[in-house]
């Protein structure tokens, strides 16, 4: 009996050895378990914080770069609108073929660095395919007629030429597309063909939507079928030999690969080595009515049918100067202000229609300014951005801010005239501002 009673207590010891080993090891274990989520949250602290640190810096660099170069290439232009001597009107050519080039590797970079963050918004407008895709050409034909190459589109009868889509984006794809065919094509022809693929549209394709595909076929060094998966990479060329001989960063697939992806399509390519290459993508849009899209090949005079009382804060000089040159050529004559403080100082003197504000100057920058003037009361103008910060971040902060619309350095003169018109004609009819 005695026996028995002990075999018990020794089982119950061992039994409750064991419970409390086992809660130990539960213990330890959900110690350890949230150590680790501690370190992993730690970490994915870190990547966040290094990320808005990398996007910092990009854009910082972004707009330090994009200043001068708003100088230039404006320079530039009004430079080739002077008498010159032939060899004076090369020399501008390459000055204005570089800086569009390092223009192209700056938005490439900033790009990337956006669709990192996820913070790429697409803007849907009513955009003309044969007027989208005439421009790109438009932007290579020198560089094709010079080479020799034959460079030409065709646009098949049963594609809807006037669509809702992100104008921008698509043009930005086409660049860079016909871009790389113009870099790796010596000889021969680059045609770019838009059309109705034949294959069956996605599940979820909303209503009204159709798929259009866009093939750049060229005659050029062509490509290996092994590098296809390395082409939409990042920072990657499908031979590491074409960076030293032809240059580029290796974004520009990868850009448009995403892009393209946001525009719910898909892009792929087919190559011989030695006898060119065919990218195609398509994207998904909505047919639409599309009113005429001004372009325009010199600088209008818009004063007389859109009155404005202009006020220029810009503190580069260079900048400054240009804007002026263009302003005045328009018919308009602008007051200048170097800082947020001397527009507000502008404003307690004299109405002004219009603002084109810098954003970063000197003792008040231009959103300080703005919330400053929206919270003043009185005559309100319109107040238009125009500044090296290109983000959709950058712009959404304008917004908010109280600015009425967005211009990014480098100003393109269209989207200048655009804007004077828009606001002019609103600002020129007070209902309806």
């Amino acid at each position: 009996m005695l026996s028995m009673s002990l075999k018990a207590t020794v089982l119950a010891c061992l039994f409750l050895s064991c419970l409390v080993y086992s809660l130990i090891l539960i213990l330890r274990l959900k110690k350890k378990t949230r150590q680790l989520q501690v370190s992993a949250d730690q970490q994915t602290r870190l990547a966040d914080e290094a990320m808005r640190t990398k996007s910092l810096f990009l854009a910082n660099m972004s707009h330090e770069i994009r200043t001068p170069m708003n100088g230039i290439n404006g320079m530039s232009s009004l430079l080739t609108q002077t008498d010159l001597t032939r060899e004076q009107r090369g020399y501008i050519e390459v000055i204005r073929s570089c800086s569009d080039t390092l223009l192209s590797v700056i938005n490439n970079i900033l790009d990337f660095s956006t669709m990192e963050s996820g913070k790429i918004i697409l803007e849907e407008r009513e955009t003309d395919l044969r007027l989208c895709v005439d421009e790109v050409l438009e932007v290579f034909m020198a560089r094709a007629l010079k080479a020799g190459i034959l460079l030409h589109s065709r646009i098949e009868q049963d594609v809807p030429i006037r669509i809702l889509t992100d104008n921008a984006r698509l043009r930005q794809v086409l660049i860079n597309l016909v871009g790389n065919a113009m870099k790796f094509t010596e000889q021969g022809e680059i045609r770019v063909r838009v059309f109705l693929p034949s294959t069956p549209l996605p599940p979820d394709t909303p209503p009204g939507h159709v798929q259009i595909g866009f093939e750049i076929q060229d005659t050029g060094i062509g490509i290996d079928p092994a590098q296809y998966t390395h082409l939409f990479q990042s920072f990657e060329q499908g031979d590491s030999s074409v960076s030293r001989r032809y240059g580029g960063t290796g974004l520009g697939l990868t850009i448009s690969d995403k892009l393209v992806q946001l525009m719910n399509g898909h892009i792929s390519v087919e190559s011989v080595p030695g006898k060119g290459s065919t990218f195609m993508f398509t994207i998904l849009a909505h047919p639409a009515a599309l009113k005429s899209i001004p372009s325009s090949v010199s600088i209008p005079i818009l004063a007389h049918k859109y009155p404005l009382c202009i006020l220029l804060a810009e503190d580069n000089p260079i900048n400054q100067q240009l804007a002026l040159i263009i302003l005045t050529k328009m018919g308009y004559n602008p007051m200048v202000a170097v800082n947020g403080k001397e527009v507000l100082e502008h404003l307690a003197k004299a109405p002004f229609d219009l603002i084109l504000m810098d954003v970063q100057m000197p003792e008040m920058d231009g959103l300080e300014a703005t919330r400053l003037i929206r919270r003043g009361g009185g005559h309100q103008p319109v107040i238009i951005a125009m500044t090296a910060n290109a983000t959709q971040q950058d712009r959404d902060e304008c917004l908010a801010d109280g600015m009425n619309d967005y211009l990014s350095k480098p100003v393109d003169l269209d989207q200048l005239v655009i804007m004077l018109k828009k606001w002019g004609h609103l600002i020129n009819t007070p209902h309806k501002v």
